[in-house]
């Protein structure tokens, strides 16, 4: 069939439906794009910074990984990026030796959210980034020769903002912020640094390295061997208590010598039992430092025995940990507090299967959830060392092997946009707000987990003195809060226009504050705490008035 039959063929059918009184399908008409245009310079002399990444990501995503729209710009330090949806966006900017900035970034905020209508172009924004800063330094032996594949890590205290975005920080006293190997000539060097204060830690603790597929033989070495170096702080102390912080501003480069002195360390062995009685040969033990809970030491496969030994190590307090997968959905813990002193400890022994098996049923109530891409799991609210996880199966069934007596913060992950955690149960306790209590290995039944869907909004803008806040930090939490509930507590940043949104909230009373911390970072404008109770599909509107301290 030729070209010009075709389209005879093609008018004739059209005639047709019209003399029936058919109309022909209209096209759907898509929403037009939006575009967004600027330039990213040094913030001290404003030169163009060619090839520095300009990057968009959706401000609510769900399952799976987010959508980027990206550019790079050019010799002068221009951009462009076409054909992005409608939406609200975090926007940014990067250059390798450069602090990423956010859009609308001033001082200590962390900038704003890109709010884009239908079809709009924004132009002339303009990001100044400013210099990293840098930390170098040599680690050397006793005897002054250069140590080398020393770890060196920055810490930094978090802010309390961060506290408020990860409650599990708060148990943390420092996290790290930048990490590297000393060379073999035992210099290390931390690059890509906020200006700041930061406190260094060398630890001889060796991590592979890869070349051509084949990992180096040092890493078996010193793993079996352990360390003979206690891990110390700048200037060379133990303790976080001595220690002295580095100042870096922007652009600089701070110096941190450190000397590692041999310290009498430990061994630490025994066996892991499992759930059958016997030898466990196919499970992992691992050592944390407690309470800090964020440096982890020798991880050791048990042997055909189910014995292990962990060798190097330094007195204090730790807590040692054994996993064993027991299939695709869930895996069996043991862990044990232990202290070292002036010996060895020996015969340590981990059992499978001495806590309580924690069963539950995920019921969803409207729409369709793909169950077998949901997880669960029991975390302690004094402590972030897990209680333990488990895979939901496609039957929405799950179950936590090995869980210890104690209270924990029950989560449901992997829930798609309009999805949220309605209610879990424990018998008559509602553990969304109590926790799940596990006393004598015994819980209340089967937790009873229910999803629903939502289409609740919490929208509403954030002013000073009649004007829009850009940039401004919203947080809402649930009322009345308590350590159980975390998972409900959310916050965002307002847009160019001083607006904020809360897309698919779970149902439920809120307590509202906004903050603005502006130029200098300290002393925020806060304002009032505001309370609202939101339904499924309610759509609210309020308006935040932050104020000053001072007033």
């Amino acid at each position: 069939m030729n070209f010009a039959l075709h389209l005879s063929t093609a008018v004739l059918t059209l005639s047709l439906q019209a003399v029936a009184g058919e109309q022909p399908k209209a096209v759907e008409k898509l929403p037009p794009t939006c575009s967004v245009s600027g330039r990213v310079v040094t913030a001290t002399e404003s030169t163009p910074l060619k090839s520095s990444r300009v990057i968009l990501i959706p401000e609510r995503q769900g399952t799976g990984s987010p959508h980027v729209h990206s550019a790079m710009s050019d010799a002068d330090g221009k951009f462009n990026i076409m054909g992005l949806p409608a939406g609200r966006y975090r926007f940014f900017a990067s250059h390798n030796g450069y602090v990423d900035q956010n859009f609308q970034s001033t001082g200590a905020e962390k900038g704003a959210v890109l709010a884009l209508k239908a079809g709009e172009d924004v132009k002339d924004v303009l990001f100044r980034l400013t210099l990293a800063a840098v930390i170098t330094g040599r680690v050397d032996n006793e005897d002054g020769e250069p140590m080398a594949n020393i770890q060196v890590v920055a810490l930094q205290r978090p802010s309390e903002e961060e506290r408020e975005d990860h409650p599990w920080l708060g148990h943390v006293e420092l996290k790290v912020a930048a990490g590297n190997q000393t060379d073999d000539r035992g210099q290390y060097r931390l690059f890509g640094l906020k200006p700041g204060e930061y406190y260094i830690r060398a630890i001889d603790q060796f991590m592979s390295t890869m070349t051509m597929g084949i990992a180096s033989d040092d890493w078996a070495v010193r793993e079996s061997l352990g360390s003979q170096y206690a891990p110390v702080y700048y200037p060379g102390v133990t303790q976080i208590g001595q220690a002295e912080a580095v100042l870096v501003r922007p652009g600089e480069e701070g110096a941190a010598d450190f000397i590692l002195r041999p310290v009498k360390t430990l061994a630490v062995s025994g066996k892991v039992i499992g759930v059958d009685g016997k030898p466990a040969t196919d499970c992992y033990v691992g050592m944390i430092e407690t309470p800090a809970a964020q440096f982890s030491l020798n991880l050791n496969a048990t042997d055909n025995k189910g014995e292990f030994k962990i060798e190097g190590v330094p007195p204090g307090s730790y807590l040692l940990m054994a996993e064993q997968n027991s299939s695709d959905e869930s895996a069996h813990h043991a862990q044990a507090k232990i202290e070292l002193g002036d010996e060895n400890l020996e015969s340590v022994t981990l059992f499978f299967g001495r806590g309580t098996r924690v069963s539950g049923q995920v019921t969803v109530q409207a729409g369709t959830v793909n169950t077998d891409r949901l997880s669960v799991s029991l975390t302690s609210p004094d402590e972030i060392i897990p209680g333990g996880w488990s895979r939901v199966n496609k039957n929405g069934s799950f179950e936590i092997l090995d869980v210890s007596d104690g209270s924990f913060i029950f989560d449901l992950s992997g829930l798609e946009e309009g999805y949220y955690l309605r209610s879990a149960r424990d018998g008559h306790d509602d553990i969304l707000t109590n926790g799940l209590q596990i006393e004598k290995g015994q819980t209340g039944g089967t937790i009873q987990v229910v999803v629903g869907k939502t289409t609740a909004e919490l929208n509403g803008t954030v002013t000073e003195n009649g004007a829009a806040v850009v940039g401004a930090r919203v947080s809402v939490s649930p009322v009345p809060q308590t350590s159980y509930d975390r998972t409900r507590a959310r916050s965002a940043r307002t847009d160019q226009s001083g607006r904020f949104s809360f897309s698919a909230i779970a149902p439920g009373r809120y307590k509202v504050v906004a903050k603005f911390s502006g130029q200098d970072g300290t002393k925020p404008a806060v304002s009032e705490p505001q309370t609202v109770d939101i339904s499924e599909s309610e759509h609210r509107q309020i308006e935040m008035t932050v104020v000053p301290p001072d007033k």
